[in-house]
């Protein structure tokens, strides 16, 4: 883990911690469904610059790479892979990488609603590269809070 990743962790577990303090799964499932709102506002007024589909498929990535982690909690097997593989390729349209965000976004909730039906263990733990171990709800939190801080990133038209 790099110099970078050590000080990442340490300033960003504690605020995904904090996100996720009393939050039950669904909770977290319509929070997720709420703020989509305001991370599409900037996804789809986003100019076609290379920085900003750079930011929209690292948003995206960053989410897909989270459900795989969260389906661990189901029983998918752990990988320790990294999110790069979960963008689109980097030549990816703006209006693709715009619908993949809105695909990815309803995959997170259902995914959430899923957890919530399978009666998972909020508490059950499944590592995040970065930040350790996360509980099925830190991890549904991170991922709303990291849509919420990198829709900031996106430039409008």
């Amino acid at each position: 883990m790099s110099t970078f990743q050590k000080i990442l962790g340490a300033l960003l577990r504690p605020r995904v911690k904090q996100l996720a303090r009393g939050r039950t799964i669904e909770d977290l499932a319509q929070r997720l469904e709420a703020s989509r709102k305001q991370v599409e506002e900037n996804v789809f007024a986003a100019a076609d610059t290379a920085a900003n589909r750079e930011a929209i498929n690292h948003l995206l990535g960053i989410e897909r790479w989270g459900q795989s982690r969260l389906r661990v909690a189901l029983g998918s097997p752990f990988e320790r892979d990294s999110y790069r593989g979960y963008r689109l390729p980097d030549d990816t349209s703006l209006a693709d990488l715009q619908a993949g965000f809105r695909a990815t976004r309803d995959a997170t909730i259902a995914l959430a609603r899923e957890l919530q039906g399978a009666d998972v263990d909020p508490g059950r733990t499944v590592p995040h590269n970065d930040l350790g171990d996360l509980t099925v709800v830190e991890w549904l939190a991170y991922l709303d809070g990291h849509a919420a801080r990198e829709r900031f990133r996106i430039r409008r038209k």
